[in-house]
């Protein structure tokens, strides 16, 4: 065999590095193509297993936890169907443990928009399963909440409920501190119980909304011995206006159903809050949608003005 020379080594090694970073090029640029969610202020995790296996593993951890309750589940694909669309693979389930949240809503009461968590897995458009939650960062970020004890536990059981479901490590967004809270809020001339039914009685008579659950968080907090002011939270949607949300963007799940919250601060005046559509689609990046969104905004504020008149 003919010796090679030291041209020949050198030529070969110059070979061999050009192949390894031409690999290394296409796995980057797989990797920045890749539908990665970078929503501010969530947690995620990506996996290649079925994501119907993965949802049933979360729901039956929860089960298995005698301080969580599950509030609710929505089926964002079926809910699709229903209304003659198509979503892939999306889920939602809404839970809480009222011995850490209600610490949360006892710092500032309009935290229970943002309560109970919830978890959202879908199928991304690579075909792998993502597992997403609102971080415990952005709760506390957009309700300048105070030093809370209860948070970190929160953090913690959000991030072992969901690494758990999938054995891998939890991924956090960093929170935009910039962005505004983007909470609508309505003063009602009337009582904390006829504001409530009064929205109740609108939602019921609109044939295209659903209410999903119903939340007393005043007697959630009673069930462990805590004190919190009149609080409720109605969890509502309609399918035909969400679909094309979560269409564009799929952690736009974690938003929806539309929520609004009833409640009686320390003065005795009622407020009603609920999410602007507009910074919910600012913050999953949705720039098209324009004429749904407006729809859905003149939808919420005629809902809220029905329950802030005694009329």
């Amino acid at each position: 065999m003919k010796p090679k020379t030291l041209t020949s080594i050198l030529f070969s090694a110059l070979l061999l590095l050009l192949v390894s970073a031409c690999k290394d090029n296409n796995d980057n640029e797989r990797y920045l193509i890749n539908n990665t969610p970078d929503t501010a202020g969530i947690g995620y995790i990506e996996t290649s297993d079925a994501p119907a296996d993965i949802y049933t593993t979360i729901i039956s951890n929860l089960n298995s936890n005698d301080n969580i309750g599950i509030v609710a589940e929505v089926n964002h694909s079926e809910n699709a169907q229903n209304v003659g669309l198509s979503l892939d693979f999306t889920k939602t389930v809404y839970f809480g443990n009222p011995a850490l949240g209600t610490p949360v809503m006892q710092n500032n009461i309009e935290a229970g928009l943002d309560l109970p968590q919830r978890i959202t897995v879908y199928r991304d458009e690579d075909g792998d399963t993502v597992v997403t939650y609102n971080s415990i960062d952005y709760i506390i970020n957009r309700h300048n909440l105070g030093n809370l004890s209860t948070t970190t536990m929160i953090a913690d059981a959000l991030s072992n409920i969901v690494s758990t479901a999938t054995t891998k490590e939890v991924i956090l967004n960093a929170v935009n501190t910039q962005q505004t809270d983007g909470i609508m809020s309505v003063t009602s001339t009337t009582d904390f119980d006829s504001t409530y039914n009064s929205i109740i009685s609108t939602l019921n008579g609109l044939d295209n909304i659903t209410i999903m659950a119903e939340l007393d968080h005043q007697a959630n907090a009673q069930s462990v011995d805590m004190d919190l002011m009149p609080a409720k939270l109605i969890i509502f949607g309609n399918p035909e206006l969400g679909t094309p949300l979560m269409s564009a963007s799929k952690t736009t799940a974690l938003e929806l159903p539309q929520k609004m919250l009833v409640y009686e601060d320390s003065n005795g005046e009622v407020k009603i809050l609920y999410n602007d559509p507009f910074y919910i689609a600012e913050r999953h990046d949705i720039d098209t949608n324009d004429e749904t969104l407006t729809t859905i905004s003149q939808a919420l504020q005629n809902i809220a003005a029905s329950g802030a008149s005694a009329d």
